[in-house]
């Protein structure tokens, strides 16, 4: 049932007929009702439709960063929708017949905070017999500037593309501290990650841009089982 709107001629929203009204960048906008084509989606159709899930299914693993990262960006829409419209026209490679993300194009944050300057990301295999391996995130002292504060927080980023699983650490230390240890789970071990982190200002309400550091292989090393004395 359509819903009238300031009398006859006003807005008005929902299906009233054949027509449809909605609001649409703060406009009342009146559209005839879709019909579902029985043509069979095209070659074009399908490879698009792959790669809306491809990047969508991204940016869904990892709101908690692209919440904060694209909130300032998302005029109309939320920001999961502003991350979308900014990495789409570089998120995708094609290996062979097959369209992948492109994982050092793809940005989660935006802003005017200064990104970690000499940043980088090494394996750490951990203690043989703990097997507390992780990703040690390590950058350089900046001079403090308006948009470069020793306050202002790290947050990190660590994607599993086989597995489709995000770990995500949030304002986990400061610019200061200069490094950052990220523990990974066992079930990590032999699978190939890719390395991110941004920075924000220490109240949140600033945002800098996220950086690309470098795609891991992660090794665990094996549990060491004690031998018994004889």
């Amino acid at each position: 049932m359509g819903i009238l709107k300031g009398g006859l001629l006003g807005p008005f929203r929902k299906k009233t007929g054949a027509v449809v009204g909605r609001q649409r960048k703060g406009q009342n906008v009146m559209t005839g009702l879709h019909r579902i084509s029985q043509k069979p989606p095209s070659e074009s159709q399908l490879e698009e439709r792959l790669k809306f899930g491809l990047l969508n299914n991204f940016l869904s693993n990892i709101v908690p960063l692209v919440n904060p990262g694209f909130k300032r960006y998302a005029k109309v829409g939320s920001a999961l929708n502003a991350a979308y419209s900014y990495n789409v026209e570089h998120a995708f490679v094609k290996q062979g017949e097959d369209w992948h993300i492109n994982f050092p194009k793809m940005v989660y944050s935006r802003g005017h905070i200064d990104t970690p300057e000499g940043a980088e990301a090494v394996l750490v295999p951990g203690e043989e017999e703990v097997g507390d391996a992780g990703i040690l995130f390590s950058w350089l002292l900046q001079k403090q500037t308006a948009s470069c504060q020793f306050t202002d927080m790290a947050s990190f980023l660590v994607y599993n593309a086989s597995k489709n699983k995000a770990m995500i650490v949030s304002a986990a230390v400061n610019r200061y501290a200069l490094s950052y240890l990220f523990r990974l789970p066992q079930d990590f071990g032999g699978d190939t990650v890719h390395c991110y982190m941004s920075f924000a200002s220490a109240d949140g309400k600033q945002t800098g841009d996220s950086v690309y550091l470098r795609e891991l292989p992660f090794y665990v090393p094996p549990q060491q089982v004690p031998q018994q004395a004889p």
